[in-house]
């Protein structure tokens, strides 16, 4: 069932992730007890969680590293334990992930590389912190760094790993600092179509989108651009409808000037025309304006339309 695969995913059915009424056991009392929700891929899903162990139980309940009380957790309908770990990444987990403060930020990512099986030389090292915009810190503690900027390495970090589905961070809010910049990360690598969860407090919840409107956004960043490309065209016919008498004369009246072009040249003919009184050639000329004139008044709009489908079919 488990197959390789790059560290970006690519099949969005093996990442959606399903908590069904889960608890998990503690030491008089669940820690955790009847959490359900689902978490597609593509979209950052925030869980309300009382902070400390509840979100490190859940946590561990996601990632299949705990036994359940009773409920179960399935990413793409499998709930194998070895299949949850392997699809998971717990992100800054407290007393389980989460970095020792006193330890050097490039150290840290020296550690992060080498579980997610990528090179974890001095050099492979540099060249992530100098992507990160981080290389002048890579001596200081990490505990020294900006919380939004340790966060945001730990989630891209976690990301590297190469069979990693679903991101789950718990527990962000506890060290403070500005949120918006670990949250951007969650986001962008939503897009990229990781299956992001995270696990914080109520009261941060209630301060930011919901689920729903998080999935709308993503969705909709893709299709404003070639809506907004085709509104564009849209305002120059607007603005073209004195030209408009142009393209009518070229498409419907040449089309009806032919066949009259075919009549016309009986025109060589006029001595027999001649013969006959003028009046037959002045009704025609009088129906001719008649009908340029009527095209004119109603077939401008239509002549838009007209040219338009054409252009395509073309």
């Amino acid at each position: 069932m488990t197959t390789s695969s790059s560290a970006r995913p690519t099949d969005p059915d093996r990442r959606t992730v399903v908590v069904d009424d889960v608890s998990v056991a503690g030491t008089h009392e669940p820690f955790v007890e009847h959490v359900s929700f689902e978490a597609p891929a593509g979209v950052v899903t925030f869980v309300p969680t009382d902070p400390g162990i509840p979100q490190v139980a859940l946590a561990l309940a996601i990632g299949g590293r705990v036994s359940l009380l009773r409920g179960r957790v399935s990413i793409g309908g499998v709930a194998e334990r070895a299949e949850l770990q392997l699809r998971t990444r717990l992100v800054d987990v407290a007393d389980v992930t989460a970095p020792e403060d006193s330890l050097t930020v490039r150290a840290v990512v020296q550690e992060e590389l080498a579980l997610a099986e990528h090179p974890a030389s001095r050099s492979a090292v540099a060249t992530f912190l100098a992507d990160h915009d981080v290389a002048d810190r890579s001596d200081v503690p990490w505990e020294q760094l900006p919380a939004g900027v340790r966060t945001s390495l730990l989630l891209e970090l976690g990301a590297l790993h190469p069979h990693v589905r679903v991101l789950v961070l718990a527990g962000a809010e506890r060290h403070g600092g500005d949120h918006a910049v670990w949250l951007q990360t969650c986001h962008r690598l939503a897009l990229e179509g990781f299956a992001v969860i995270v696990l914080t407090t109520a009261a941060l919840v209630s301060t930011l989108p919901p689920p729903v409107e998080v999935e709308m956004e993503t969705e909709a960043e893709a299709a404003p651009r070639p809506e907004l490309a085709s509104r564009q065209p849209d305002p120059d016919p607007e603005l073209a409808p004195e030209p408009e008498p142009e393209p009518a004369t070229e498409t419907a009246p040449d089309p009806a000037t032919e066949p009259e072009a075919e009549a016309e040249p009986a025109s060589p003919t006029e001595p027999e025309a001649e013969a006959e009184p003028a009046s037959p050639t002045e009704p025609e000329t009088g129906t001719e304006p008649s009908t340029e004139t009527e095209p004119a008044t109603t077939p401008d709009p239509q002549a838009v339309t007209t040219t338009t489908p054409k252009e395509p079919s073309a």
